[in-house]
């Protein structure tokens, strides 16, 4: 199976990974498995997913091990990715995105060192920067929709507040200062007038 991959794509599983489970599997693996083996698996899954974005379903056929294997190997991935990120309510689909760009930017860096003549370093430089500036791009439209799901939240917020006539408004969703409604629409008259002076 693996061979008719790598003839389809130009691609197959890793060597190693195929030399660690030569025994014969008449039906797809799904554990038990050795430490070891867990994490060829778990690094093999990463490969293929991430950094060459075939489907889960691809991947269990190349491998030749259980489809809900694999998926649970990508939730592992991907949790792992969301968590050691430290962007502020992270959708997983941009932090993936931008894990992918960051494992392609590795690897043109890679090429950048072995490139032969000023032609081929220019081209990887080019294709670098179109990485770095797709990665800014990404992170300002997360930063966005980030401070669009708070200005919502804050506004749910103090509708529920004056419905419940209670005189508290908040000014931003992560503030803990707390002021009256008068207070509030004083403040925000302030900022209004600030922004139009500063041309924003």
């Amino acid at each position: 199976m693996a061979q008719s991959f790598e003839d389809d794509f130009g691609l197959d599983v890793s060597q190693e990974f195929i030399e660690s489970g030569k025994e014969s599997h008449p039906k797809k693996r799904g554990g038990p498995y050795t430490k070891d083996e867990k994490i060829k698996r778990l690094n093999e899954v990463h490969r293929l997913y991430f950094e060459y974005g075939y489907s889960a379903r691809m991947i269990s056929e190349m491998m030749n091990i259980n489809r809900n294997t694999i998926n649970g190997d990508i939730d592992y991935w991907r949790d792992k990715i969301v968590s050691s990120s430290d962007m502020a309510d992270p959708e997983v689909t941009v932090i993936i995105n931008i894990h992918r760009f960051d494992i392609q930017r590795s690897r043109l860096r890679e090429s950048l060192d072995k490139a032969e003549n000023f032609q081929q370093k220019l081209a990887i430089e080019r294709m670098i920067f179109d990485i770095d500036c797709k990665i800014i791009h990404t992170q300002i439209k997360l930063a966005e929709s980030v401070k669009r799901i708070h200005r919502l939240g804050i506004g749910y917020l103090n509708d529920w507040l004056e419905k419940k006539e209670i005189d508290i408004q908040y000014l931003t969703y992560m503030d803990t200062i707390s002021v009256s409604k008068k207070a509030k629409e004083r403040i925000a008259k302030i900022i209004k007038e600030d922004n139009k002076n500063r041309g924003i």
